[in-house]
């Protein structure tokens, strides 16, 4: 097994990490969840997040792995043979995952989102890839066009954080 500290923002998750044959196991604060790596290309991995499949687009540059989950984009900065590696994902702006091309921009500045709420579309390898808001917020700037090459870390829509409800 293997332990690993992950920084998302200012939030340090800690994680091991246990393989079983194909599979990992991956334990964080109680919670175990299983991931297999369905297929491997070179810039897409398929994967199975406890049974759930998931394409999770990727590219690496230098030491650098940006990757889009679920929507949401997270930078991944691995130095090699190190245990511990450093992951962010920009709070109030989305960064491209890869280069891509915009195909469409579906929302506007000023506009206000929910969470989930699709703001682009990409495309990149033969494949759309949308861009979905990581939390709710407001649309406060568009950083690309329609029609135009964008390439990690080239930030897309900077999305300022809707005030917490009390």
């Amino acid at each position: 097994m293997n332990d690993y500290t992950i920084v998302i923002g200012d939030r340090e998750v800690h994680v091991s990490l246990a393989r079983h044959g194909s599979a990992f196991e991956a334990t964080s604060a109680g919670s175990v969840r299983r991931i297999e790596i369905s297929s491997l290309r070179e810039n897409e991995a398929i994967l199975l997040l406890d049974g759930v499949r998931h394409v999770v687009p990727f590219v690496r540059v230098a030491d650098t792995l940006h990757f889009d989950f679920g929507g949401e984009i997270v930078v991944a900065e691995v130095a090699a043979g190190a245990r511990r590696a450093k992951s962010r994902q920009k709070e109030h702006s989305m960064a491209a995952p890869m280069p891509a091309l915009v195909t469409k921009i579906l929302v506007e500045p000023g506009q206000v989102v929910a969470r989930g709420t699709p703001l682009l579309i990409l495309e990149a390898m033969k494949m759309e890839h949308q861009i979905n808001a990581p939390h709710d917020g407001t649309v406060e700037e568009i950083r690309c066009k329609a029609g135009e090459m964008v390439q990690p870390p080239d930030d897309l829509i900077v999305l300022a954080r809707a005030p917490e409800a009390s």
